[in-house]
C-alpha cells in the first residue's frame, strides 16, 4: 500500500494568499497526502482541520513569527518525539527555534514506519539578523538533531521542509547523516528545469520549481523545498514529483508548490 508524503510551505507567515480552510482543502483535494510537513504554517484558534491529526507548537516561533512547522496525517498515527535514548540515557531534543522543527514517529500497522523531521530554515544569521536564506539555521538545526541520528531510530528517518536554500547550498551534513536527497536521486526521471537557480546537477538537472520569488514573469526559478530520507527508506520510494510543473495552480494558493514522495 502506497504512503504519500508531502511537504509544502503554506505562506501563512506574510500576506497569505488563501484563508486557512482553503489551504487545508487544497492540500486535501489536490495534493492528497497521507502525511504532510507544512512550513510557515499555523492553525488559528477556533479552526480544526477535519480528518487530520496535527502535531505542532502553539504560538509558533515567537511574537513576530506566530507560525512554524506542522505535521499532519490523515491515516498513520503521529507520535511526537521530544527525547531519544542514546547509550542507555534519555536526551531531550532541543532547538534554537523550537517551532521551526517538529519530530514525530509515523506509526503504520502499529509499528514505527519512520521518524519524520519537519524543518523550516529560518532566514537568520548567527547574530539573529535577517539574511534571506537558511544556510546558517539549517546546519545548526541538523547539529541539534544529532542525538536522533545516534539513537535506534537512525535507520528510518525522513527530513523534509522549506530549507530556504538552493540545491548548490545544501549542507554536507545531510550526506554525513546518511540522508539521500530524493529529488536529486530521482532527477533522471524528469526533464531539466529551465533557468534553475543554484543548480548543482548541470545537464542532469531534474529539480522542481517549488518557490516563486515575486510575481514577475522573470521571477527566479527556485527549488528550496526538499525531502531527504535514510537509505533504507530510499529503497522504498516509488515516485517523487511536485513543483509548479505538477501543481500548475500552486502560485494562486501560496508562493510555494508542494514536493511529494510516494513510498510502497
Amino acid at each position: 500500500m502506497v504512503l504519500r508524503l508531502a511537504t509544502w510551505n503554506t505562506k501563512q507567515g506574510v500576506a497569505p494568499r488563501k484563508k486557512t480552510p482553503q489551504l487545508w482543502e487544497w492540500l486535501h483535494s489536490r495534493v492528497d497526502p497521507d502525511v504532510a510537513v507544512l512550513t510557515e504554517a499555523k492553525i488559528p484558534n477556533g479552526f480544526s482541520p477535519t480528518g487530520w491529526q496535527t502535531v505542532y507548537r502553539p504560538g509558533g516561533i515567537g511574537p513576530r513569527r506566530q507560525w512554524g512547522t506542522i505535521h499532519a496525517s490523515r491515516g498513520p498515527q503521529l507520535v511526537e518525539v521530544s527525547s531519544v535514548r542514546v547509550g542507555g540515557r534519555a536526551i531531550e531534543l532541543e532547538f534554537e527555534w523550537p517551532a521551526a522543527v517538529v519530530v514525530t514517529d509515523v506509526i503504520r500497522d502499529r509499528q514505527r514506519w519512520a521518524t519524520l523531521v519537519g524543518i523550516y530554515g529560518i532566514t537568520l544569521n548567527r547574530h539573529g539578523e535577517s539574511c534571506g536564506h537558511g544556510r546558517y539555521s539549517v546546519p545548526l538545526l541538523l547539529k541539534q538533531l544529532a542525538p536522533l541520528f545516534e539513537s535506534d531510530r537512525a535507520d528510518r528517518i525522513i527530513v523534509a521542509g522549506d530549507f530556504n536554500m538552493w540545491p548548490c547550498d545544501v549542507p554536507s551534513e545531510f550526506n554525513t547523516l546518511g540522508l539521500v536527497d530524493l529529488i536529486a536521486d530521482t532527477a533522471h526521471t524528469r526533464p531539466a528545469l529551465a533557468r534553475c537557480s543554484g543548480c548543482n546537477l548541470g545537464l542532469d538537472c531534474g529539480h522542481l520549481w517549488t518557490h516563486r520569488n515575486g510575481t514577475s514573469p522573470n521571477a527566479a526559478v527556485q527549488q528550496i523545498d526538499y525531502i531527504f530520507a535514510s537509505s533504507e527508506l530510499r529503497s522504498e520510494v516509488s515516485r517523487v514529483y511536485g513543483g509548479v510543473g505538477d501543481f500548475p495552480e500552486a502560485w494562486e494558493v501560496s508562493d510555494h508548490a508542494p514536493v511529494v514522495a510516494e513510498f510502497f
